[in-house]
C-alpha cells in the first residue's frame, strides 16, 4: 500500500475509534447518530458546489449503501444497547474486513496474496484479540456477540458496495458526498420517527459535538472510499479498522487502564500486519 494512502486510512481509523466512543459514552442511540448524520450532512452541503450532481452509474450504489447505512445503524445502536463498546467495537469490526476479503475476488474481481493477505489475516485476528481479551463476561452476552457479528456483516456490505461506487463514474469525491448526503438524510429521517415530537429536544444537548464529531466522521471516511479506489479493498478495510487498536493504547496511555498480557498479544499482532501491510 502505499505511504500516503497508508496514512490517510490510519488517521481515518483513529477518527473512527474516536466517534464510536462518543456515540458509546454520550448518546447510544438514534439521537446520536442523527447528530453525527448532522455533521455528515453539513461536511455534503459544504462540498456539493464543488464536485456537483453524481453520475448516472453511482446511483445503483448510492441507493443500495443508503439502506445498507441505514440498517447498519440501527444494528449498532441495538449492540451497543447489550454489549460494552470493548466487546461491540472489537467482533464488528474485526470481523468486517475478513468478510470482505472472502467476498472481493467475485464481487471487486480483487484476489489478496502474499503480504496484503497476510496484512489483513493478522489485523482481524489482532482486533478480535485486543477486544476479546478486555471483554471480560460481556463474551457471554449472547444478544451482544451476535448483533455485533450482524453489524459486521452490514459493514463489510457497505464496504464492498462502496468501493464498487467509488471506482465507478470518473471521481471517487464525487461519490462520497452524494453518500453523505442521502445517508444523513435517511438517519436523521429514521431518528425522527423513532422518537417524533421529542427529537429536536433531545438532539440539542448533543448537536454541537455531534456535527464536530460527524464532519471529522465524513471527511475521514471519505478518505477511506478514495483510498479504495486506488488500492485493495480488503487491505484498506483492515487498516481501517485498526481503530481498535488506537484505542487501546489511548485507554493505556492516557486513561491509565491496565492492557493485559493477551491485549498486548492483539497489539503485536495488529501491529504486524501494518507492517505487512507496507511491504
Amino acid at each position: 500500500m502505499d505511504s500516503t494512502v497508508f496514512i490517510l486510512v490510519l488517521l481515518a481509523a483513529l477518527t473512527h475509534a474516536a466517534w464510536n466512543a462518543w456515540l458509546k459514552n454520550t448518546s447510544p442511540d438514534f439521537i446520536g447518530l442523527a447528530a453525527l448524520a448532522t455533521g455528515w450532512l453539513t461536511t455534503a452541503c459544504i462540498a456539493l458546489p464543488f464536485v456537483g450532481p453524481p453520475e448516472p452509474v453511482h446511483w445503483k450504489y448510492l441507493l443500495t449503501t443508503t439502506i445498507v447505512h441505514t440498517i447498519y445503524a440501527a444494528l449498532l445502536v441495538s449492540a451497543y444497547r447489550h454489549g460494552e463498546l470493548s466487546l461491540v467495537f472489537p467482533i464488528a469490526r474485526g470481523s468486517a474486513p475478513l468478510i470482505v476479503a472472502l467476498v472481493s475476488p467475485w464481487v471487486l474481481m480483487e484476489r489478496l496474496a502474499g503480504f496484503d493477505l497476510l496484512a489483513v489475516v493478522l489485523i482481524a485476528s489482532g482486533i478480535l484479540i485486543i477486544g476479546l481479551a478486555g471483554a471480560g463476561s460481556n463474551v457471554r452476552d449472547r444478544h451482544a456477540v451476535l448483533l455485533s457479528l450482524a453489524t459486521g456483516a452490514t459493514i463489510a456490505s457497505y464496504t464492498i458496495i462502496d468501493a464498487s461506487g467509488a471506482r465507478a463514474g470518473t471521481s471517487p469525491h464525487v461519490y462520497s458526498v452524494w453518500l453523505f448526503v442521502l445517508a444523513s438524510i435517511a438517519q436523521i429521517a429514521v431518528s425522527t420517527l423513532v422518537h417524533r415530537s421529542a427529537t429536536l429536544a433531545l438532539l440539542k444537548p448533543h448537536l454541537v459535538r455531534g456535527i464536530t464529531v460527524g464532519i471529522l466522521s465524513a471527511v475521514a471516511y471519505g478518505a477511506v472510499l478514495w483510498a479504495m479506489s486506488v488500492a485493495p479493498a480488503a487491505l484498506v478495510a483492515a487498516v481501517r479498522e485498526t481503530s481498535i487498536l488506537f484505542a487501546a493504547l489511548i485507554g493505556w496511555l492516557l486513561l491509565g487502564e491496565k492492557v493485559g498480557r493477551f491485549r498486548w498479544i492483539g497489539v503485536v499482532i495488529t501491529v504486524a500486519g501494518l507492517i505487512a501491510g507496507r511491504l
